[in-house]
């Protein structure tokens, strides 16, 4: 049997079996595999850790019931896992209901529709770019999927400290949209 891990403090170490083990650390996943390192990623990465969990079942290299141990799943998720990896493949482990509220509403022109509206006037609330997007747009935008564009296009400070962004102030904006569909490059004159 080979040795796999130190006794570094904070870190969290479970054997899903005599081939596979788990080390958690620092933010970090580590796979091990026969000895191995066979996978790292971010401790909240649920898309590698739902590739990683495919392959492993896929190889053999655990049993369903050690997985679904090692890795906290019930045997159903494994199941439902497996069967869309099936289906589609890779786009499987992309999450289609990513959360408790459920998929991303918008789509990519409502949210360049906020993101211009946000653009052209800086000073603007978000209940208002919602009103006014949602003149046009064939969805409901209310003022809290606003500011989760904006914060995802770096337009606003994030509130989550381990989802950061770089916030972008109004001024330093290189660019104006037009009302049209597309947008011109051209120097703010605001500032």
């Amino acid at each position: 049997m080979f040795q796999l891990f130190g006794s570094e403090s904070g870190q969290r170490e479970r054997r899903i079996n005599v081939r596979v083990a788990l080390r958690e650390q620092s933010g970090q996943v580590e796979v091990f595999k026969d000895g191995h390192l066979y996978a790292v990623f971010a401790a909240n990465d649920r898309e590698f850790r739902k590739a990683v969990i495919i392959q492993l079942a896929r190889i053999g290299a655990a049993s369903f019931r050690e997985l679904c141990a090692g890795f906290e799943i019930d045997r159903e998720t494994l199941e439902r896992y497996l069967i869309r990896s099936q289906q589609r493949g890779l786009r499987s482990v992309v999450d289609d209901k990513p959360g408790p509220r459920g998929p991303w509403k918008a789509d990519d022109v409502t949210r360049l529709a906020v993101i211009r509206e946000f653009v052209n006037d800086p000073a603007i609330s978000d209940s208002e770019i919602a009103r006014r997007v949602s003149t046009y747009r064939p969805i409901q935008v209310d003022r809290k999927m606003v500011k989760r564009i904006l914060r995802h296009a770096g337009l606003r400070a994030s509130a989550d400290p381990d989802e950061e962004f770089d916030e972008i102030p109004p001024n330093q904006l290189a660019f104006r949209f037009s009302k049209s569909a597309g947008f011109q490059s051209q120097p703010d004159s605001a500032s």
